[in-house]
C-alpha cells in the first residue's frame, strides 16, 4: 500500500509528491519495483490523474496495480480544498471495493508505506510477524524534532508534534496490519474526528481538515513496535532544502 496522494508545493514543484524523481528515477517507481505481486496506491482527486499516467508509463507488467481516491474537503478560512489526509485509508479502500478484493483474494497482511520515504521498504522482516498491527520506530534526532512520538500501554498511540513535544521513538509511518485491522478501521471510520492543521494556499493562511492514519491504531487487537535504523529505512522528503529535505536525498542516494 503507497500513500500518494500528497503535493510536491513544499518542494516548489507543481506535481505529485510520488513523481518527483530522484536521479532518474520517481519516488513512486522506488516504491512500486520494491513491492509485492500487489500493491494499491491512495491518489487524491487532484493527482490521480498524473500517478496514473505515471504509473502507466512504467509498464510493469509482473505486478497487479490498482489506484483509489481520497476525499477532499474545502480549507477553512481560505478558499480552495484539498485531500483530508492519510487518515482516509480506511474509509477510501472500503468504499472503492479494494479493501473487499483483498479480502476475497485471501491478501493475510499489508503492509504501508508513504510515498515521500524513498528508502521505505515493504520487505523489512520486523512487518512481517503475527501481531495484529507492527508499527516502525526509529530514534529521534532530538526531542524536537518534528515527528509524531510513539506512545505505547494497553493501545497504541502517537502524539503529533504539533502539540507539543514527547520522549519516545519516532513514528515512521511505516507500519503492516493484518486485514482485519484494517476491515475494523473502515467500520470504525465515523468515530474517528478530524484534525485542523495550519495550511497556506495561494499566498494565504487558513486551516485544513484532516483525518490522521494513527488515530485508528488504538483499534488494534494487539499491536507491536520495532526499532529500526533511520539511516537504512528513513529519509523523509518534506521540504526543498535543509533537513528532510530533497537536496538532503539526493546527496544520500548519489
Amino acid at each position: 500500500m503507497i500513500l500518494a496522494g500528497g503535493d510536491a508545493t513544499r518542494l516548489e514543484m507543481d506535481i505529485p509528491k510520488g513523481c518527483v524523481s530522484l536521479h532518474g528515477v520517481s519516488l513512486i517507481e522506488r516504491l512500486i519495483r520494491k513491492g509485492p505481486k500487489q500493491i494499491a496506491i491512495m491518489t487524491s482527486q487532484k493527482n490521480g490523474e498524473a500517478i496514473k499516467a505515471l504509473v502507466e508509463s512504467l509498464d510493469i507488467l509482473d505486478k497487479k496495480i490498482v489506484l483509489f481516491c481520497q476525499n477532499s474537503a474545502p480549507f477553512v478560512g481560505v478558499a480552495g480544498d484539498g485531500p483530508i489526509g492519510n487518515g482516509d485509508l480506511f474509509r477510501a479502500l472500503d468504499s472503492t471495493f479494494v479493501l473487499s478484493a483483498f479480502e476475497k483474494s485471501g491478501i493475510e497482511r499489508i503492509v504501508v508505506c508513504p510515498v515521500d520515504n524513498p528508502l521505505a521498504d515493504p520487505n523489512i522482516p520486523e512487518l512481517h510477524q503475527r501481531e495484529e498491527l507492527i508499527v516502525l520506530g526509529i530514534e529521534k534526532r532530538g526531542e524536537n524534532e518534528a515527528v509524531g512520538t510513539l506512545i505505547e500501554g494497553d493501545k497504541l498511540s502517537v502524539k503529533e508534534y504539533l502539540y507539543g513535544e514527547e520522549k519516545g521513538l519516532a513514528y515512521t509511518g511505516i507500519f503492516s496490519a493484518k486485514i482485519s485491522f484494517f476491515r475494523r478501521a473502515a467500520n470504525q471510520d465515523h468515530l474517528v474526528p478530524f484534525h485542523l492543521v495550519k495550511k497556506t494556499y495561494n499566498g494565504q493562511t487558513g486551516q485544513k481538515k484532516e483525518k490522521f492514519i494513527f488515530d485508528f491504531f488504538p483499534l488494534a487487537h494487539g499491536y507491536k513496535v520495532e526499532k529500526i535504523d533511520r539511516k537504512l529505512y528513513f529519509l523523509p522528503i518534506k521540504r526543498k532544502s535543509g533537513l528532510d529535505s530533497l537536496e538532503e536525498a539526493l546527496k544520500v542516494l548519489a
